[in-house]
């Protein structure tokens, strides 16, 4: 038997490690100077998580990580898709994100023959884009979460 007990690729897309990248967006409220990090209501079980997703090994972390939040803010109108789209790019600059964890994930997907291996960067919202940045997720929902473990999503983020 292995670590977990369990044999084949199960939920996973691919033997062996099965990597994610997972950005850890963060602001400082702009009324009330609350550290906040950005989180998603997973549709599927309805758990609050960091927003990400899988990625190819060997992918460059920031526009990996760009392109999962944008997927995951997705829905804003044609007119609004330019700024939104810059704000986007100035927050996910390479120059900014920090690369705060690289490795194995205890994740209920894990098989013996296949798990998941993330890559989790910081990147911080300067006040400016903090208090323009606009979050509306298309099938889940993202929201700003106060970092505080009295609150109940940001305790229970996975």
């Amino acid at each position: 038997r292995g670590r977990t007990g369990i044999t084949g690729r199960g939920l996973l897309g691919k033997w062996g490690p099965n990597h994610a990248a997972d950005p850890i967006v963060t602001r400082f409220h702009p009324y009330t100077n609350q550290l906040q990090v950005v989180a998603i209501q997973r549709q599927d079980t309805k758990a609050w998580g960091l927003p990400g997703g899988m990625a190819d090994a060997g992918d460059a972390i920031s526009p990996s990580v760009a392109s999962k939040f944008r997927a995951e803010a997705g829905s804003v109108s044609d007119y609004d898709r330019e700024v939104f789209s810059a704000m986007l790019d100035e927050l996910f600059d390479s120059r900014k994100g920090r690369q705060i964890y690289r490795g194995y994930v205890d994740d209920p997907r894990n098989t013996d023959n296949a798990w998941l291996e993330t890559t989790a960067v910081h990147f911080h919202c300067s006040r400016r884009l903090a208090s323009r940045l606009r979050l509306e997720a298309g099938g889940n929902s993202m929201t700003w979460l106060d970092v505080d473990i009295r609150e109940q999503r940001y305790a229970d983020l996975y």
